[in-house]
């Protein structure tokens, strides 16, 4: 089995520690190591930490801040998976289980959160409980009604993170320019997205969160001015506000399917796009009723019959795409063809920072032959919707360019299409 690295932060306020770890070995029976910075702890704490024999512990003799000490644990962490908890949390039976439940999920879930009493944002829900010794009772109560369900989210806030190794290798940790703290999740959720990942919250996991000691700490004047400071560096760092970058309206896309042969596997081809596309169009080129058609999938699907154009061209598709479409881009794709979950990612990530200005993006392609993936012609994939195209049939990029001059901007990017054939 996996093990999850859980990379804590304290400074000072001893019996949230104490009651933290007590919670994580009571209710945590996936493999896992605890590591725990300390961040110049003047009370009690760390002589208690280094009696703790399944405690890695980094001592500080200055608060270092929250990202530095986050960073200074993921870096002697040897799991599977990276978990960032603050050390005023209490979790509850099953927490981790279900968290990583929803993160394997699948290969596009990067990050993913619980659900708590105290937080910013979408993860706080309103409690019945008003003692901690009622707190399980609640808890398990949650995860019955929201049992195997999902939220997914914008950001996700870092007194509970936990992250697949390989993510956070990818995007890096948490940005230090930040601090003693304060935005740096942020940044890394908008780092996270804009490598095409997604975030979750797995509605049936719930952990009590006391929330901002260690700010608390501070004076209100000093804690305003660090919330002023640091939005500031992430808007120097981004070039727009934090949360306008993070909440950004993602372009959209029909992804219009020519189903030229019955053989061809269109259920298959769906469940490669359903989790990026918002709206799907099957051109029927087959002959074949659509009644007789079963197809599982959460996107609204609309049907063209092409009967009398066997072998509709793309031209064809986005002319008669355009007209049931209802999205900002249309994306040609044969029913033979699929995206494989690296790409979903990547196109993911491309309508996240697609200039709303590009009218085309090129793609490559790529067939199977004898086990290996053979490149194919780049091709016409992603068009916005209502612009005129010549028949693209047998067109390359130079001819296409050609064609239309300064009057469509386009792009090619590295995002391929793989074949069933």
């Amino acid at each position: 089995m996996l093990k999850v690295s859980i990379v804590i932060l304290t400074l000072n306020q001893f019996a949230h520690t104490i009651r933290c770890l007590e919670s994580i070995r009571k209710y945590t029976p996936e493999p896992y190591e605890l590591i725990v910075v300390d961040n110049g702890s003047t009370d009690l704490t760390l002589p208690y930490l280094r009696l703790q024999s399944d405690v890695i512990l980094i001592e500080n003799a200055v608060n270092a801040g929250f990202s530095k000490g986050c960073n200074q644990g993921a870096a002697l962490a040897t799991g599977d998976h990276i978990l960032y908890l603050n050390n005023d949390t209490i979790v509850t039976p099953n927490w981790l289980t279900n968290m990583l439940r929803v993160l394997h999920s699948s290969e596009d879930v990067g990050m993913v959160g619980p659900f708590t009493n105290y937080s910013s944002a979408h993860q706080q829900i309103p409690v019945t409980y008003t003692d901690l010794w009622d707190l399980n009772n609640f808890a398990k109560e949650h995860e019955h009604k929201f049992a195997g369900t999902v939220t997914e989210v914008r950001r996700l806030v870092g007194f509970c993170m936990l992250m697949k190794r390989s993510v956070v290798e990818e995007v890096g940790g948490f940005d230090e320019r930040y601090g003693l703290g304060n935005y740096e999740d942020d940044d890394l959720c908008l780092r996270t997205a804009n490598a095409g990942y997604r975030m979750l919250i797995a509605n049936d996991s719930f952990i009590h969160h006391v929330g901002h000691v260690t700010t608390n700490q501070l004076e209100q004047s000093s804690l305003m001015m660090l919330l002023h400071t640091n939005r500031e560096q992430a808007r120097r760092k981004w070039g727009a506000d934090i949360f306008d970058l993070l909440y950004k309206a993602e372009s959209t896309i029909t992804f219009c399917i020519r189903w030229r042969e019955r053989t061809e596997p269109l259920q298959a081809c769906i469940a490669s796009i359903h989790e990026v596309a918002n709206e799907i169009i099957i051109c029927n080129c087959t002959g074949e009723q659509r009644e007789d058609v079963e197809l599982e999938t959460s996107v609204p699907i609309r049907w063209i019959d092409a009967t009398e154009d066997m072998d509709a061209g793309e031209a064809y598709i986005i002319q008669q795409g355009s007209e049931q479409a209802t999205q900002d881009y249309i994306f040609l794709i044969d029913a033979s063809e699929y995206l494989p979950a690296p790409e979903r990612r990547q196109l993911r990530a491309l309508k996240r920072s697609l200039n709303p200005e590009v009218n085309a993006v090129w793609m490559v392609g790529e067939a199977k032959r004898d086990g290996l993936h053979e490149t194919g012609a780049e091709r016409l994939r992603l068009i916005r919707r209502n612009v005129q195209v010549p028949n693209l049939k047998g067109i390359s990029l130079t001819d296409y360019d050609a064609k239309q001059g300064d009057t469509t901007q386009h792009i090619k990017s590295e995002i391929r299409v793989a074949s069933f054939v």
